[in-house]
């Protein structure tokens, strides 16, 4: 893959395979909740706009929001472990080698 030189690179410096996982899962749950974030901002602000139009006060849950910031989060974790475990695991020489 595009990093599999940069883990090679980490893991002839010292990086253990946890500090590997847990670079990338950080990476995908960041990703992920900022994307739930930005969501649920673009969701607000649709709903305001669409209130303004129709001429009604928009019905907006926080525990909504929160939940979908969550489910984008879980699902960041989810969907990161097999390439976080994928890059642990990888052979610092092998990975040096690689193209």
């Amino acid at each position: 893959t595009e990093r599999t030189r940069e883990i090679g690179i980490r893991k002839s410096l010292g990086a253990r395979k946890q500090d590997i996982l847990l670079q990338f899962l950080i990476e995908a749950v960041t990703v992920t909740s900022i994307g739930g974030v930005i969501g649920v901002m673009v969701g607000f602000a649709l709903a305001y706009a669409i209130a303004i139009v129709i001429g009604f006060p928009p019905q907006i849950s926080l525990t909504a929001a929160v939940l979908g910031v969550a489910v984008s989060t879980f699902v960041g974790i989810i969907s990161g472990i097999y390439p976080a475990w994928q890059a642990a695991k990888l052979d610092p020489i092998e990975a040096l080698r690689a193209d």
